[in-house]
């Protein structure tokens, strides 16, 4: 039976049901496009750089991900109860942490490997490791998901434990206390870990970042020495990768402190306020997937091969 929540359906719940459709249509469509695009050139060549492998792992991640999102708030919204009670919340739960977590590693491995190609640093770690980047992304990216699976394992078998305890305490009200002691969300059972990982994370983009900034302010003031302009091809490659990431960064910024709520469970809140954290949530994926989309070459080069086929047709 359908919930009926008055919030929801007053004009500023209508107002953000709004926002969260194109979102989640934005989302999908973006990441689906990313797909299709890295999926067909894999059929055609049988090969696919390293590039290209992390940026499709992180559309294949960002698709799925979305996709819970949508079911989760329709379960949520149709029958909160079945939600709440059932299975259903843990699968979502741990369906999005996964996926969440897969999709932030993913774009994080992604920029480091865009800035070690660009900088040009004279060091000999820097010279040892740009060849080599390509290689150890995807090493760095299975090492870091089945770091996280490992330490994910503990928490989980903890949460059911207690679950299973809670289960077989009796209904007496001297044995309340002790029911709720045992009974906690998954989600807040496993926070410390991924607020742990999404840190670091955070960390590693946030100081890739830094790196290039440093690059680009130190090529900028060489050339200005020698006399040179500063509009040279290496310049140019700085201020092309920089630019979406500090986009990226921007959007990051906004998605890690709510993360931290949702997976605290800091805030009580209703179906009104569970949408609009979704919506905050899948603003960093949606916007990155439309970054990607306009700064890859490639990527850009067949949206515009669509439009150009579209307006054809019409």
């Amino acid at each position: 039976m359908m919930v009926v929540d008055r919030n929801l359906f007053s004009p500023l719940g209508i107002f953000f049901l709004i926002v969260f459709g194109i979102k989640s249509i934005v989302s999908l469509l973006g990441n689906g496009f990313i797909l299709a695009v890295n999926g067909q050139s894999w059929l055609r060549s049988k090969k696919m750089l390293p590039c290209e492998f992390l940026l499709t792992i992180l559309s294949l991640s960002r698709f799925l991900l979305q996709w819970v999102i949508v079911s989760s708030q329709f379960v949520y919204f149709s029958s909160p109860e079945t939600y709440t009670y059932g299975i259903n919340q843990q699968a979502f739960s741990l369906s999005w942490m996964y996926l969440n977590i897969a999709s932030l590693w993913c774009a994080t491995w992604l920029n480091v490997f865009y800035c070690v190609k660009v900088i040009n640093f004279a060091h000999q770690f820097f010279v040892w490791l740009k060849p080599r980047i390509g290689v150890l992304v995807s090493r760095f990216l299975g090492i870091s998901l089945l770091a996280f699976i490992i330490c994910s394992v503990p928490p989980i078998m903890t949460y059911y434990e207690e679950k299973n305890c809670r289960n077989h305490i009796g209904t007496l009200a001297e044995d309340i206390s002790r029911s709720e002691t045992c009974g906690s969300r998954l989600l807040t059972k496993l926070s410390p870990l991924q607020f742990s990982f999404t840190a670091i994370n955070f960390s590693i983009c946030l100081m890739a970042s830094l790196v290039l900034l440093l690059s680009l302010w130190r090529h900028t003031r060489n050339l200005k020495k020698g006399g040179l302009s500063p509009k040279d091809l290496s310049t140019k490659a700085h201020l092309r990768v920089m630019k979406p990431l500090l986009l990226l960064l921007f959007f990051y910024i906004v998605h890690f402190p709510a993360m931290i709520i949702v997976m605290g469970d800091i805030l009580q809140y209703g179906k009104l306020e569970r949408l609009i954290s979704d919506i905050v949530l899948a603003s960093y994926p949606s916007a990155h997937s439309v970054i990607l989309i306009v700064t890859n070459p490639k990527l850009k080069k067949a949206y515009i091969h669509i439009l150009n086929l579209k307006r054809s047709a019409s």
